[in-house]
């Protein structure tokens, strides 16, 4: 093989070590590879991709938006799957006026959940039955869920970091 024959690599520029810029190229890459594959698929995140747009280029009329449109109810199986979103496992109930009362405790005792939402989950653990987890967040990483945890141990509280699923804990 002669010189003119070989491949030129082009280094590509490096992205910037933060997690929205490593999430952003990820997306351009597979948002790239949808459009040339498989364009019926975005079209399932069609309004999503037009809001991005939107607040990425706001006067560029080659992306001005449709009409807005109400995005659809998940499907109840993924209702009911775990959270993407991150949280803290404080502590576990039995009762949830039980855990409605500690949360209004812990937030008292500790600031920092005060801005957090809570959540319960119910688990079945073992031969103890079931509990009640009472959770905090969303954090959109687990680094920020440990954060949360190494300040509140700090305090001597039970702090654990896990998916931030389960349902609203009641006022």
């Amino acid at each position: 093989m002669t010189t003119a024959e070989t491949p030129q690599l082009v280094p590509q520029p490096t992205v910037a070590p933060t997690h929205t810029a490593a999430l952003a190229d990820r997306t351009a890459e597979e948002l790239a590879h949808l459009a040339r594959f498989d364009p019926e698929r975005l079209e399932e995140v069609g309004p999503e991709l037009t809001a991005l747009a939107d607040m990425l280029f706001p006067s560029d009329p080659a992306v001005a938006s449709p009409q807005p449109v109400e995005p659809a109810a998940p499907p109840a199986d993924l209702l009911a799957g775990p959270s993407l979103r991150h949280g803290v496992h404080l502590a576990s109930y039995r009762l949830e006026q039980n855990a409605v009362s500690g949360w209004t405790e812990l937030v008292e005792e500790h600031q920092q959940l005060a801005t957090l939402e809570a959540r319960l989950e119910r688990r079945h653990i073992g031969d103890q039955g079931e509990f009640l987890r009472l959770k905090a967040g969303p954090f959109d990483s687990r680094a920020e869920a440990e954060a949360m945890c190494a300040s509140l141990r700090n305090g001597e509280l039970y702090c654990m970091p896990v998916d931030f699923s389960g349902h609203a804990l009641p006022e």
